[in-house]
């Protein structure tokens, strides 16, 4: 059996990114493992292969306990086929884990579906493994479900378990842990700071080489527009006056002054009233190495691309956030407000983060970015 540093389980190009900036600074001789979640994966995991990053890459696809899970539907299905798993959790571990190999650290964003099955095996049998979760956005910095698994969850393992002790995460990795103490002031944890992609050339270079970032595919426009992944988050007739709202947004700056780039995980979603982002699948944290965001607006509903140029690489766009125009099911705004002032206050400027109360506050801001762009400024043609 061959005992290696790590493995890393991720589900997104996100969490990839992250991995690659860990395990590079931490010089570990370590696994990769890819849920598949997303389109492209074989691709993606072969350009990492590429790297020699990671001693393998592993891919995720057709493991009967993960995909059962996943596809329980409600509540009370998900948890009964969990519980099922659990109880087999010796035939569910033998599909995820490739053979012949042991793990010193386990590194997950949460209790992803294979990491709460990894870590109850490793419970079980007792294994010298260490589960330490990384970033994975802005629910990291407000939601216990980061570090804390549900009280259902709990209680499933539990019942398997028996005696025997429930693992738990031992660090916490964050891109910034001063906002994560302050939001998550109880969470009992240590905390560590995780290496920004800017500190390091390898991993910038790792992550041009992984995602093809050229500088063709960099952001001209002065306005950038964040689509949110499509879901039950609004109902549909906001969903309608959202891209509505979008095309004014464009409108009032003038169409060739704005870009909208549709999440990576969403079709294709043609608008001939808005210029359309067309390397649409691109993390948008890498588009900010073919192009600097400093000079440019932001605007989202919510998303975790418009603070992350500031987390990653101390570059601070302007925001608008439009989560107070709109009713989102299932997310509090108190909370999100909390986590995005702390991000303007790191900011130099403050006030270059605004969240709207109304349409029309929207936009007068949007009437000063417009009088800016009529009087630009000779040092921004850099930054373009």
């Amino acid at each position: 059996m061959e005992r290696l540093d790590a493995v890393y389980l991720v589900t997104t190009p996100f969490q990839i990114m992250s991995a690659i900036s860990l395990a590079v600074n931490r010089k570990e001789r370590a696994d990769l493992y890819i849920d598949v979640q997303f389109a492209g994966v074989e691709e993606l995991a072969e350009r990492i292969r590429a790297r020699q990053i990671f001693d393998r890459v592993h891919i995720l696809d057709k493991v009967r306990a993960i995909d059962e899970i996943r596809s329980a539907g409600n509540t009370a299905k998900r948890y009964r086929k969990m519980l099922y798993w659990y109880r087999h959790v010796d035939e569910a571990a033998a599909e995820i884990l490739l053979p012949d190999r042991e793990y010193r650290i386990l590194y997950a964003t949460h209790y992803i579906i294979p990491a709460s099955l990894l870590m109850l095996y490793i419970s079980k049998h007792d294994l010298r493994t260490k589960a330490y979760f990384f970033d994975d956005g802005e629910s990291s910095y407000h939601l216990e479900k980061f570090y804390n698994s549900s009280r259902g969850d709990r209680m499933a393992k539990k019942m398997v378990l028996k005696t025997k002790k429930d693992r738990k995460a031992k660090r916490l990795y964050v891109y910034s842990p001063e906002v994560f103490r302050k939001t998550m002031a109880q969470c009992p944890i240590p905390v560590y700071q995780l290496p920004r992609f800017s500190e390091n050339k390898t991993v910038q270079e790792h992550l041009s080489a992984i995602f093809d970032v050229t500088p063709e595919k960099g952001i001209r426009e002065s306005m950038v527009i964040l689509d949110a992944r499509k879901g039950d988050i609004l109902s549909p007739e906001d969903w309608k006056r959202l891209e509505e709202l979008y095309e004014r947004m464009a409108e009032e700056l003038g169409p060739e002054n704005v870009i909208i780039k549709r999440h990576p995980r969403d079709e294709k979603n043609e608008n001939p009233k808005i210029t359309e982002y067309e390397h649409q699948t691109m993390p948008f944290e890498l588009i900010c190495l073919a192009s600097s965001m400093n000079k440019k607006t932001l605007v989202a509903l919510h998303s975790t691309a418009t603070y992350n140029p500031k987390l990653l690489f101390d570059q601070e766009p302007r925001i608008l956030l439009l989560h107070h125009l709109f009713h989102r099911k299932g997310w509090d705004d108190a909370e999100s407000d909390q986590f995005y002032g702390l991000i303007r206050d790191t900011y130099r400027d403050p006030g270059r983060v605004v969240i709207p109360e109304t349409e029309e506050e929207l936009f007068r801001v949007l009437a000063e970015i417009r009088k800016e762009q009529e009087t630009p400024d000779p040092a921004a043609e850099g930054e373009r």
